[in-house]
C-alpha cells in the first residue's frame, strides 16, 4: 500500500476510535488495560503470591503469639513477636510498592488522554486578562480577577457546557484548573461535572510547586445562542511573572456518559471527562474481576 494511502487510512481509523460516538470503547480497553496490567505487576511485587503467603504467615504468627501468652512463655513471646513485626514491616514495604505501582501506571494511562479526547476541537478558548479593559469584560486592572467575554455561536449545541480555566506556568505546564457550568439554553446541574485540580500534594511541596487556588464564575448561568458571557477567574496566590490564564468553553460537545442510575452519596449520573470515565470504568473492571476471581477459586476448591 502506497504510503499516502496507508496514512489516509491511518486517519480514518483514529477518526473513527476517537469519535465521540466510539470514544467509550478506547477508554473501557484502557481500562481493562490497567487492570490487568497492575494486577499482575502487584501479584510479582516481592515474589509471585509474596502478599498472599505473607498473610498467611502472620495469621500464624498470630495463633503463635496468643499461645504463648497464655502459656506465659516469655522468650517464645518475645520471639514471636519479632517475627510479627519483621512481617509488619515486609508487608508495609510491600504495600508501598503496589501504591507506587498504581500511581505509576495509572499516570502513564492518563497522561494520554488530554491528546486524544474527542470533542475539543470547536472549544471557544482565550487568554483571561487582569488590564480593566471593557474589551475583556475586566472592570478593574490590578484587582486580581482575570477575565475575557466569549460569544456563543448562533448554531451552538444546546444544553449544559462547562467554562473551564487553566493556570499555565511560562513553560506551558498546567499548574491549576477549575470550572463553572453554563447552560446554553438548557441543561441541568446534574450534567456537570467540575474537575478543580491544583499542585497541592507532598511531592509538589517538596519541589517548591506553588499550590494555586481557583476560583472561577461567570456573569450569568443561563445563556442564549448568539448571545454572550463574560468569564471571571480569581487565583490565589497572585500569579508569578510568565504564568498565564487561559479559559475553554466546550462548546457543547465534550465527551461523557450517562449512567443508567445516580452514584449514591455524590448523586451523579452524568460523568464527564475521559478521567472520570476512565477512573469509574476501572473501579468497576476491577470489582467484576475480584468476584469473578473469587468466584473461580471456589469452584475450583470443589
Amino acid at each position: 500500500m502506497p504510503r499516502g494511502s496507508l496514512l489516509r487510512y491511518c486517519n480514518k481509523v483514529q477518526q473513527m476510535i476517537f469519535d465521540l460516538a466510539n470514544y467509550w470503547a478506547f477508554i473501557v480497553l484502557c481500562a481493562v488495560a490497567y487492570v490487568a496490567l497492575s494486577t499482575t505487576i502487584q501479584s510479582n511485587i516481592g515474589g509471585k503470591n509474596r502478599l498472599k503467603a505473607l498473610q498467611e504467615e502472620m495469621k500464624d504468627v498470630q495463633l503463635r503469639l496468643m499461645a504463648a501468652s497464655k502459656g506465659k512463655d516469655a522468650a517464645e513471646s518475645d520471639a514471636v513477636m519479632k517475627k510479627y513485626w519483621d512481617l509488619t514491616g515486609e508487608l508495609m514495604k510491600i504495600q508501598f510498592q503496589m501504591l507506587a505501582v498504581l500511581l505509576i501506571v495509572l499516570f502513564v494511562f492518563m497522561a494520554a488522554f488530554p491528546h486524544v479526547e474527542p470533542g475539543a476541537h470547536d472549544d471557544i478558548r482565550a487568554q483571561l486578562f487582569d488590564d480593566g479593559l471593557a474589551a475583556h469584560c475586566d472592570a478593574l486592572a490590578g484587582d486580581g480577577i482575570h477575565s475575557n467575554c466569549f460569544a456563543i455561536p448562533a448554531d451552538a449545541a444546546k444544553g449544559a457546557w462547562v467554562a473551564d480555566v487553566f493556570i499555565y506556568s511560562p513553560g506551558n505546564e498546567t499548574l491549576a484548573r477549575n470550572g463553572a457550568a453554563l447552560f446554553v439554553e438548557g441543561g441541568a446541574p446534574d450534567d456537570v461535572w467540575l474537575q478543580p485540580s491544583s499542585q497541592s500534594g507532598i511531592i509538589d511541596g517538596l519541589m517548591g510547586k506553588t499550590a494555586y487556588a481557583l476560583n472561577v464564575s461567570a456573569s450569568a448561568a443561563n445563556v442564549t445562542r448568539g448571545g454572550s458571557v463574560a468569564v471571571y477567574a480569581s487565583p490565589a496566590p497572585a500569579l508569578g511573572k510568565g504564568a498565564r490564564l487561559e479559559a475553554a468553553l466546550n462548546a457543547g460537545t465534550f465527551y461523557h456518559i450517562d449512567l443508567p442510575f445516580t452514584i449514591p452519596l455524590i448523586n451523579i449520573r452524568r460523568i464527564i471527562g475521559s478521567y472520570g470515565v476512565f477512573l469509574f470504568a476501572a473501579f468497576v473492571i476491577g470489582i467484576a474481576y475480584s468476584i469473578g476471581k473469587a468466584i473461580y477459586a471456589k469452584m475450583k476448591k470443589k
